[in-house]
């Protein structure tokens, strides 16, 4: 196979831990290509051998692209350029149905581009007990999810007991895209997990951080679900 998965990032330290879960469900190094906004390559060329594409987490999407002002309030982070590089991305996921497998900031990512809008800061806007921005070990579970369509991609793969997830974000969907259907909430509220509702085009997202939880098995099989739509077999 001589297509490649695109993986979108900003950072070598941050792109490490979705390479790992990768190459732990039998992705060779060689089919992976790591982009970011200092790309210096053409985007349409490379994207032409695009076989699937991660958008990993990050900084914040900037809120004019869902129509907002930022905050004052809120502690907002951006990355404009980034922001550029995935909405170029996206469009040509769309345009040749590539699979797109968004985390934690992806799936904001996700929301915002097929519509939808975003809490710009969790604590003020949306305060709850529940801790989404823990600093401890990237793999401690937060929070339980709960799966509200249980026949839904991804939410089968989470419906053994209940799953509990790592949580790192101060941002997260306030209202989903048209089509962009929630299949899983964490205790207070929060879009957990969402799916692209389309027979044509594979888009799935997660709010917490699966790629520090691949020794887990129902974390494991969701990246086993992406690599297979990409083409590839664990």
């Amino acid at each position: 196979m001589s297509g490649k998965i695109l993986v979108s990032t900003d950072t070598d330290e941050r792109v490490a831990p979705y390479l790992e879960a990768l190459a732990a469900v039998g992705v060779p190094e060689e089919a992976i290509q790591v982009v970011g906004p200092d790309v210096d390559f053409p985007m349409y060329g490379l994207a032409g051998k695009a076989l699937a594409l991660v958008l990993c987490g990050g900084l914040d999407v900037h809120p004019e692209r869902y129509g907002e002002a930022i905050r004052p309030d809120a502690e907002v982070e951006l990355n404009v350029e980034r922001d550029d590089l995935e909405w170029v991305l996206l469009d040509i996921a769309r345009e040749r149905r590539l699979p797109v497998w968004g985390v934690c900031r992806g799936i904001q990512v996700l929301n915002v581009y097929l519509g939808g809008t975003l809490w710009q800061d969790l604590p003020t806007q949306a305060p709850s007990p529940i801790d989404h921005s823990q600093t401890e070990a990237p793999d401690l579970l937060a929070h339980p999810v709960e799966v509200i369509v249980p026949g839904a991609p991804i939410a089968e793969r989470l419906t053994e007991g209940v799953p509990r997830v790592n949580s790192r974000h101060h941002q997260a969907i306030r209202r989903a895209a048209d089509g962009f259907v929630p299949v899983a909430l964490s205790p207070d509220g929060l879009v957990e997990a969402a799916v692209l509702d389309r027979d044509d085009w594979w888009v799935r997202g997660v709010q917490w951080h699966p790629e520090n939880l691949v020794a887990l098995p129902e974390q494991r099989s969701l990246w086993i679900d992406f690599i297979r739509a990409a083409g590839f077999e664990p």
